[in-house]
């Protein structure tokens, strides 16, 4: 009975391996097939990235997005410049499929002039962006050149200045307003003084302007 117990917990134990090996293999295969691109190799160590965006930043409804790319060269689409290539905003989708054209809609943005930064209008919201390098035919190099999935947050442009939050934006506007306030009462100053001299050359009464 011991023995047919050990069998079975052996056959289910072997069961379970060989499962996770099948399963590990398939699932690098599915990694290698998504990584592959169209025709156009990419330079080894090219990467593409945001310039001065993070993942989880804040920005306003109109934004300007800035594009970097490293160990390769930007041209325009059409262009047969080696180890080049043109970049593509992915905004709120997924990866197209890497050895095809990238569409061309409002989740996938074609910057084919060359361009390295473009300003964009998103709704107040929760968004993700993606960067993805084409070819001069729009398809994904070889392997392909994609920066990380970025998430970001659209708000409403506020009239108040960036700054007036800050500590020291608060502290400025206080001295400015202290300033203010000192020299007004300077002024008050100067001009009773004027015409308590003015009253007293006249022989008439000087009364204190603070008593009421």
């Amino acid at each position: 009975m011991r023995n047919d117990v050990d069998d079975r917990f052996s056959q289910f134990v072997n069961f379970v391996v060989t499962l996770l090996v099948v399963c590990g293999t398939y699932g690098v295969t599915l990694a290698e097939e998504r990584r592959t691109g169209g025709p156009t190799p990419s330079t080894e160590g090219a990467e593409v990235h945001f310039i001065d965006l993070k993942d989880g930043a804040t920005v306003p409804t109109k934004v300007t997005i800035r594009f970097g790319l490293r160990e390769m060269g930007v041209a325009p689409a059409g262009s047969e410049r080696a180890n080049s290539g043109h970049h593509h905003l992915l905004i709120d989708t997924e990866l197209p499929p890497l050895d095809q054209p990238i569409p061309n809609d409002f989740n996938h943005l074609h910057f084919g002039a060359g361009q390295t930064e473009a300003d964009i209008t998103l709704k107040p919201g929760t968004h993700t962006l993606q960067l993805l390098l084409g070819d001069k035919d729009h398809i994904p190099h070889n392997p392909p050149v994609m920066s990380p999935r970025i998430r970001i947050v659209v708000m409403e442009e506020r009239t108040v200045p960036k700054e007036a939050a800050s500590p020291e934006f608060t502290r400025r506007r206080t001295q400015a307003q202290n300033t203010r306030k000192r020299y007004r009462s300077s002024r008050r100053v100067r001009s009773y003084l004027r015409l308590a001299i003015e009253k007293l050359d006249e022989g008439q009464t000087l009364h204190n302007p603070l008593e009421r």
